[in-house]
């Protein structure tokens, strides 16, 4: 299975110990999505071409989504699956 990169605009919360928390993304296509839960984040390899990103595996609109984040280029991503 393919998939391809998708960079996305992300609102995060800067906790006071330093941690990082997604709250909502913005799709490309303009759709505004809520991070409901963010249930796991670790350090795993992507499917697509990224530098061990770290991975949100979050809840959004009522389904689990895992949502990357690139700290050495300071970006955001998602992976879709290409058909």
């Amino acid at each position: 299975m393919q998939y391809r990169k998708v960079c996305v605009e992300v609102a995060a919360r800067f906790l006071r110990d330093g941690g990082l928390r997604p709250v909502a993304l913005l799709w490309e296509d303009g759709r505004r999505y809520e991070v409901e839960r963010v249930r796991f984040i670790e350090r795993a390899p992507a499917h697509v071409s990224a530098v061990l990103p770290i991975r949100y595996t979050c809840t959004v609109a009522g389904r689990e989504k895992e949502l990357w984040f690139e700290p050495e280029e300071l970006r955001w991503f998602v992976e879709v699956k290409v058909p």
